[in-house]
């Protein structure tokens, strides 16, 4: 490529960067640690009492979340059911408190159907790619709590062969097919069938003795709007309009539209994890970068209700007729579980090594990610350098590169905040023990969980 080519790529790509990433607005920062302030007091006596590392559930935060995503919608829409994707977060403690609010659960595997059916669940959908005979099966023999959201025709036919080995399932088990989303890349093709084959997928299960089709499902990652929803739900209104039969949509109860919606604070990240910062290091893999943080926002889930209720009535019949499920998952789970971290050495001014270690995260969220750690012990809503190291044998294994605080000393608590989505379930016992859980529902501490030396796990 020639030097004025490759000129001319580069300012392309820093345009693009500059205008997906923002500087982090230093409000929005300083708002968020305030809030975090309010529970300190209730933060430290959880460490002093039960010890740390520590996972802080938190079920009022919890509570409030799914609250605020509930009303959103149901103002909006008639016909609402929530399932809460456990995948987010699969502490049972969570799971539990959605059931005693009277929703439902998403799961994505036998496992997670296990727990879910031993909490009592009612109202459970099963959905993901390569369920096996056994997943299918446990799924039929609980047809009347479960409704299977089958992957490909190939998951219809291995159901219908089970069905006729065991004899039925004393009940029409219940499905839904989930249709290929927006996705691109080497996952394409991983999830869901085509909108085309939908109507002869319709056909055959109702042809098949013992299992009922009820809807259509399809999902859409990372929505930091609803663009993608809203694109989605043309699409599949135009479908059903226009090729599914009309004996075969008479037949629809449900639409689920899936999860995916990004929490309220946007994403945060380091100057290295922009798109500017990537370019920079690919040509100087050593540039040591300031302490500056960047934003891509995400709308309010207000924001995401109104439009996506407005583009299911602008469809019209049959989809706004029918029962619309949604499968949130991140936007609840976020702020529901924080990690509690002691500082147990100083190597340098400037360097520090917490008792807990990134296996508690499961990957290196924070080489990715802004995570704003906060020394509770000495607080501070000004941010200054600090690295902060786990205890793990890996070099990877860093908290962060700053702290609000004034510093950080042996014995100081520090909090890792909104920690619920995408990190206790993929805890490891890489090297150290997995963190006992603490449950605080308002007023008391509890140990939910005890320390384990090994990951979750367990025959379904």
């Amino acid at each position: 490529m020639r030097p004025s080519s490759f000129s001319k790529l580069a300012t392309g790509f820093l345009r693009l960067a500059r205008d997906r990433e923002k500087r982090l607005p230093s409000r929005l920062a300083e708002n968020t640690i305030h809030d975090l302030l309010a529970q300190k007091e209730v933060l430290l006596e959880s460490a002093s009492l039960l010890g740390t590392p520590q996972y802080f559930f938190d079920e009022t935060s919890l509570s409030s979340s799914v609250d605020r995503f509930h009303h959103a919608f149901s103002k909006h829409l008639q016909h609402l059911r929530l399932f809460y994707a456990v995948k987010s977060n699969s502490f049972p403690g969570i799971a539990k408190h959605i059931i005693e609010k009277g929703h439902g659960l998403d799961v994505s595997s036998g496992h997670e159907l296990s727990m879910a059916l031993n909490l009592g669940c009612e109202r459970i959908i099963f959905s993901g790619p390569g369920k096996t005979n056994e997943e299918l099966g446990l799924a039929a023999r609980n047809h009347e709590r479960v409704t299977l959201l089958l992957d490909s025709g190939g998951e219809l036919e291995r159901l219908a062969g089970l069905l006729g080995e065991i004899g039925g399932a004393n009940g029409p088990v219940k499905v839904g097919f989930r249709t290929r989303g927006l996705h691109h890349g080497i996952w394409e093709k991983k999830f869901g069938v085509p909108l085309e084959e939908l109507a002869s997928l319709f056909q055959n299960a109702l042809s098949t003795p013992g299992i009922e089709p009820e809807g259509i499902q399809f999902h859409t990652s990372w929505n930091m709007g609803p663009d993608a929803q809203i694109k989605m739900i043309k699409m599949v209104g135009s479908f059903i309009r226009e090729r599914l039969p009309a004996e075969l949509w008479q037949k629809l109860r449900f639409l689920d539209i899936g999860g995916g919606y990004w929490p309220e604070c946007g994403e945060w990240l380091n100057a290295q994890n922009t798109l500017k910062g990537k370019l920079i290091q690919f040509f100087h893999p050593e540039h040591e970068f300031e302490l500056k943080h960047y934003h891509r926002p995400s709308k309010p889930i207000d924001h995401f209700a109104r439009e996506i209720s407005a583009a299911l009535k602008q469809e019209g019949s049959p989809l706004s007729d029918l029962e619309i499920w949604m499968e949130p998952g991140r936007w609840i789970s976020t702020p529901s579980m924080h990690i509690l971290l002691k500082v147990i050495d100083k190597k340098d001014k400037d360097v520090v090594i917490t008792d807990g270690g990134i296996n508690l995260l499961g990957w290196e969220r924070p080489l990715s990610e802004f995570i704003p750690i906060l020394n509770l012990t000495r607080p501070s809503l000004k941010e200054r350098p600090l690295r902060i190291f786990g205890s793990l044998c890996t070099p990877l294994d860093i908290w962060g590169s700053s702290i609000f605080g004034e510093g950080a000393s042996p014995g100081d608590i520090l909090l890792v905040p909104n920690q619920g989505a995408y990190t206790y379930s993929l805890r490891q016992s890489f090297i150290k023990p997995i963190a006992r859980v603490i449950h605080y529902n308002g007023s008391s501490l509890q140990e939910a969980e005890s320390e384990t030396s090994h990951s979750a796990s367990g025959q379904w």
